[in-house]
Protein backbone atom coordinates (compact mmCIF):
# COMPACT_ATOMS: atom_id res chain seq x y z
CA UNK A 1 0.00 0.00 0.00
CA UNK A 2 3.14 2.11 0.40
CA UNK A 3 4.22 2.21 -2.77
CA UNK A 4 1.06 2.94 -4.23
CA UNK A 5 -0.06 6.02 -1.85
CA UNK A 6 4.02 7.06 -3.64
CA UNK A 7 3.20 6.29 -6.89
CA UNK A 8 -0.30 8.49 -6.54
CA UNK A 9 1.86 11.28 -4.93
CA UNK A 10 4.21 10.97 -8.25
CA UNK A 11 2.17 11.13 -11.15
CA UNK A 12 -0.66 13.49 -12.11
CA UNK A 13 -2.09 12.61 -15.19
CA UNK A 14 -3.83 14.39 -18.27
CA UNK A 15 -5.99 12.57 -20.48
CA UNK A 16 -5.93 13.49 -23.93
CA UNK A 17 -4.35 16.33 -22.85
CA UNK A 18 -3.61 19.44 -25.79
CA UNK A 19 -0.88 21.50 -26.28
CA UNK A 20 -0.69 24.15 -23.92
CA UNK A 21 -3.24 22.05 -21.37
CA UNK A 22 -1.63 21.03 -17.94
CA UNK A 23 -2.62 19.06 -15.28
CA UNK A 24 -0.73 19.78 -11.74
CA UNK A 25 -2.36 17.69 -9.42
CA UNK A 26 0.97 16.85 -6.98
CA UNK A 27 4.40 16.85 -7.59
CA UNK A 28 5.01 15.38 -11.12
CA UNK A 29 2.95 15.34 -14.39
CA UNK A 30 2.43 13.95 -17.43
CA UNK A 31 1.28 15.30 -20.57
CA UNK A 32 -0.12 14.17 -24.11
CA UNK A 33 0.53 16.57 -26.31
CA UNK A 34 -1.65 16.51 -29.68
CA UNK A 35 -1.85 18.67 -32.84
CA UNK A 36 -3.53 21.64 -32.10
CA UNK A 37 -5.86 20.79 -35.23
CA UNK A 38 -7.13 17.62 -32.96
CA UNK A 39 -9.65 18.61 -31.01
CA UNK A 40 -11.49 16.28 -28.91
CA UNK A 41 -14.86 16.73 -30.81
CA UNK A 42 -12.27 15.33 -33.97
CA UNK A 43 -10.50 13.34 -32.04
CA UNK A 44 -13.17 11.25 -31.11
CA UNK A 45 -14.89 11.52 -35.24
CA UNK A 46 -11.36 10.60 -36.59
CA UNK A 47 -10.70 7.92 -34.02
CA UNK A 48 -10.36 4.09 -35.20
CA UNK A 49 -11.60 5.64 -39.03
CA UNK A 50 -7.87 5.39 -40.53
CA UNK A 51 -8.35 9.03 -41.44
CA UNK A 52 -6.17 11.87 -39.00
CA UNK A 53 -6.63 15.69 -39.98
CA UNK A 54 -3.01 16.19 -39.09
CA UNK A 55 0.45 14.24 -39.48
CA UNK A 56 2.18 15.86 -36.42
CA UNK A 57 2.79 12.69 -34.33
CA UNK A 58 1.51 12.94 -30.75
CA UNK A 59 3.51 13.22 -27.91
CA UNK A 60 3.79 12.07 -24.33
CA UNK A 61 5.39 14.37 -21.74
CA UNK A 62 6.94 14.24 -18.50
CA UNK A 63 7.05 16.83 -16.30
CA UNK A 64 8.91 17.55 -12.84
CA UNK A 65 8.18 19.26 -9.69
CA UNK A 66 8.92 22.40 -10.88
CA UNK A 67 7.40 22.19 -13.89
CA UNK A 68 10.51 21.35 -16.19
CA UNK A 69 9.86 18.95 -19.05
CA UNK A 70 12.20 15.73 -17.63
CA UNK A 71 11.46 13.02 -20.86
CA UNK A 72 9.17 12.86 -24.02
CA UNK A 73 8.12 9.80 -25.92
CA UNK A 74 7.17 10.35 -29.27
CA UNK A 75 4.22 8.07 -30.73
CA UNK A 76 3.65 6.71 -33.88
CA UNK A 77 0.59 8.28 -34.93
CA UNK A 78 -1.11 11.84 -34.48
CA UNK A 79 -4.09 10.06 -32.87
CA UNK A 80 -3.62 8.52 -29.15
CA UNK A 81 -5.50 8.34 -25.86
CA UNK A 82 -4.14 8.17 -22.47
CA UNK A 83 -5.33 6.40 -19.41
CA UNK A 84 -5.43 8.16 -16.15
CA UNK A 85 -5.87 5.66 -14.03
CA UNK A 86 -2.14 4.05 -13.25
CA UNK A 87 -2.15 0.32 -13.05
CA UNK A 88 -1.50 -1.88 -9.99
CA UNK A 89 0.72 -4.32 -8.49
CA UNK A 90 3.65 -2.94 -11.26
CA UNK A 91 7.24 -2.36 -10.23
CA UNK A 92 7.27 1.24 -11.88
CA UNK A 93 4.72 3.83 -11.96
CA UNK A 94 3.05 2.54 -15.37
CA UNK A 95 -0.08 4.09 -17.14
CA UNK A 96 -1.48 2.50 -20.78
CA UNK A 97 -1.10 4.73 -24.06
CA UNK A 98 -3.20 4.03 -27.02
CA UNK A 99 -2.30 4.87 -30.39
CA UNK A 100 -4.63 4.99 -33.30
CA UNK A 101 -3.07 2.59 -36.12
CA UNK A 102 -5.79 1.78 -38.19
CA UNK A 103 -5.68 1.24 -41.65
CA UNK A 104 -8.36 2.31 -44.01
CA UNK A 105 -8.59 -1.16 -44.52
CA UNK A 106 -7.07 -4.72 -43.34
CA UNK A 107 -8.29 -6.69 -40.73
CA UNK A 108 -5.05 -6.56 -38.86
CA UNK A 109 -4.72 -2.70 -37.72
CA UNK A 110 -6.11 -0.81 -35.37
CA UNK A 111 -5.49 0.87 -32.42
CA UNK A 112 -2.36 -0.21 -30.26
CA UNK A 113 -1.98 0.13 -26.11
CA UNK A 114 1.56 0.26 -25.39
CA UNK A 115 2.26 -0.03 -21.02
CA UNK A 116 4.86 3.39 -20.69
CA UNK A 117 6.45 3.31 -17.71
CA UNK A 118 7.97 5.95 -15.56
CA UNK A 119 12.06 5.30 -14.32
CA UNK A 120 13.83 7.22 -13.04
CA UNK A 121 11.92 10.29 -14.58
CA UNK A 122 12.25 8.51 -18.38
CA UNK A 123 9.68 7.62 -19.99
CA UNK A 124 10.26 3.76 -21.34
CA UNK A 125 7.74 1.09 -22.82
CA UNK A 126 7.08 -1.92 -20.70
CA UNK A 127 8.57 -5.51 -21.53
CA UNK A 128 7.77 -8.70 -20.61
CA UNK A 129 10.26 -11.87 -19.50
CA UNK A 130 8.77 -15.42 -21.53
CA UNK A 131 9.54 -18.37 -19.73
CA UNK A 132 12.61 -18.97 -21.80
CA UNK A 133 14.22 -15.82 -20.32
CA UNK A 134 13.29 -13.39 -23.11
CA UNK A 135 12.13 -10.12 -22.68
CA UNK A 136 9.44 -9.18 -25.54
CA UNK A 137 7.64 -5.67 -25.56
CA UNK A 138 3.86 -5.11 -24.53
CA UNK A 139 1.73 -4.66 -27.18
CA UNK A 140 -1.85 -4.49 -26.56
CA UNK A 141 -3.54 -4.75 -30.26
CA UNK A 142 -7.24 -3.88 -30.81
CA UNK A 143 -7.93 -4.87 -34.37
CA UNK A 144 -10.48 -7.26 -36.10
CA UNK A 145 -8.76 -10.37 -35.37
CA UNK A 146 -7.14 -9.61 -31.75
CA UNK A 147 -8.07 -7.75 -28.48
CA UNK A 148 -7.59 -7.40 -25.13
CA UNK A 149 -8.41 -6.82 -21.36
CA UNK A 150 -7.57 -5.55 -18.14
CA UNK A 151 -8.64 -7.61 -15.28
CA UNK A 152 -7.70 -7.14 -11.24
CA UNK A 153 -6.03 -9.98 -9.96
CA UNK A 154 -5.17 -10.17 -6.14
CA UNK A 155 -4.95 -6.55 -5.93
CA UNK A 156 -3.11 -6.17 -9.10
CA UNK A 157 -3.85 -5.66 -13.13
CA UNK A 158 -3.14 -8.62 -14.78
CA UNK A 159 -3.26 -7.59 -18.89
CA UNK A 160 -4.90 -10.39 -21.38
CA UNK A 161 -4.30 -10.28 -25.42
CA UNK A 162 -5.70 -12.61 -27.77
CA UNK A 163 -4.42 -12.72 -31.61
CA UNK A 164 -5.80 -14.95 -34.47
CA UNK A 165 -3.44 -15.43 -37.17
CA UNK A 166 -3.03 -17.74 -39.82
CA UNK A 167 -0.10 -20.43 -39.90
CA UNK A 168 -0.21 -22.77 -42.64
CA UNK A 169 -3.80 -23.82 -44.20
CA UNK A 170 -5.71 -23.27 -41.15
CA UNK A 171 -5.72 -20.53 -38.12
CA UNK A 172 -4.08 -20.29 -34.68
CA UNK A 173 -5.21 -18.82 -32.00
CA UNK A 174 -3.17 -17.28 -29.13
CA UNK A 175 -3.52 -16.21 -25.65
CA UNK A 176 -1.23 -14.12 -23.47
CA UNK A 177 -1.76 -13.28 -20.10
CA UNK A 178 0.99 -10.34 -18.96
CA UNK A 179 1.30 -10.07 -14.82
CA UNK A 180 3.19 -8.01 -12.77
CA UNK A 181 5.70 -9.03 -10.49
CA UNK A 182 8.30 -7.16 -7.97
CA UNK A 183 10.79 -8.29 -10.32
CA UNK A 184 8.96 -6.86 -13.63
CA UNK A 185 6.61 -8.05 -16.30
CA UNK A 186 6.03 -11.77 -17.03
CA UNK A 187 3.84 -13.32 -20.16
CA UNK A 188 2.48 -16.16 -20.43
CA UNK A 189 1.40 -17.85 -23.78
CA UNK A 190 -1.25 -20.58 -24.61
CA UNK A 191 -1.74 -21.41 -28.38
CA UNK A 192 -4.22 -23.72 -30.02
CA UNK A 193 -5.45 -24.09 -33.75
CA UNK A 194 -8.90 -22.52 -34.26
CA UNK A 195 -10.98 -18.95 -35.68
CA UNK A 196 -11.92 -16.09 -33.49
CA UNK A 197 -12.50 -12.52 -34.61
CA UNK A 198 -13.02 -9.51 -32.34
CA UNK A 199 -16.74 -9.02 -32.45
CA UNK A 200 -17.40 -12.52 -31.00
CA UNK A 201 -17.17 -12.35 -26.83
CA UNK A 202 -14.09 -11.75 -25.65
CA UNK A 203 -12.20 -15.38 -24.31
CA UNK A 204 -13.10 -16.43 -21.24
CA UNK A 205 -10.35 -15.57 -18.23
CA UNK A 206 -9.56 -19.70 -18.26
CA UNK A 207 -8.73 -19.72 -21.48
CA UNK A 208 -5.47 -17.66 -20.73
CA UNK A 209 -2.21 -19.15 -18.81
Amino acid sequence: MKRWGLMAGILAICSLAFAGDQVGLSCNSLKLVLDPRITPIELERQWASGESAADTPAVLELYGCQGELLDRLTLAAPLAKLDPTPLRGTQLPTVLVTVDLTAPAGSYNGPLTLPIQIDKNRLTRAKARTRHGRREPIELALTGKAAWKKVARHGADHLLSVRCEPHGDHFVISYRRYRPTRHGWQVHVRSEPGFWESDSEFPAQQSFP
